[in-house]
């Protein structure tokens, strides 16, 4: 094949490539975290939830509410249940890594809580989903995480 023809090709192939990756499905900038918490609610059985003010927010999970766009936490209002569910967007992307950093290690501690004492939250700890999406953070701690997952994950396309 002629030098000039493989050009041609691969200019033409990298064309193609670039038309094709502009016509993907990519998550928008920011979804309203509020209305993904109602669309939750609205899709899946819940227990009683209790939403937390900002200030419990530090005090329990250790990052400041002041970097946050957006802020909902809510948790199980029963003591022995674990379920609860993070919607958060961060202020920038250091701040979003940091606080799904933070998700993560929720799940690990309420895993090593529940293992040896409350077997069937244990299972539900270690189907938890924490995911970022550009700036947002969601944390799913009951036994629809995945489902839950799905609706926050569909908000952003």
């Amino acid at each position: 094949m002629a030098p000039d023809k493989r050009i041609f090709l691969l200019t033409l192939l990298l064309a193609a490539a670039l038309l094709l990756s502009a016509c993907g499905d990519r998550p928008t900038a920011a979804a309203d975290l509020s209305a993904v918490y109602d669309s939750i609610s609205d899709s899946l059985a819940l227990p009683e939830m209790l939403v937390l003010p900002e200030k419990r927010v530090q005090s329990y999970y250790g990052f400041d509410p002041a970097v946050c766009k957006q802020l909902l936490v809510a948790v199980s209002d029963e003591g022995l249940r674990v379920d609860e569910i993070w919607l958060i967007e961060a202020a920038d992307a250091k701040t979003a890594e940091a606080i799904l950093a933070a998700a993560r290690s929720r799940i690990e501690q309420i895993c090593s809580e529940t293992e040896n004492y409350l077997p069937d939250q244990y299972a539900v700890a270690k189907g938890a989903e924490a995911l970022r999406i550009g700036n947002s953070v969601g944390l799913f701690l009951s036994p629809d995480a995945k489902a839950m997952a799905e609706l926050f994950t569909k908000a952003f396309h």
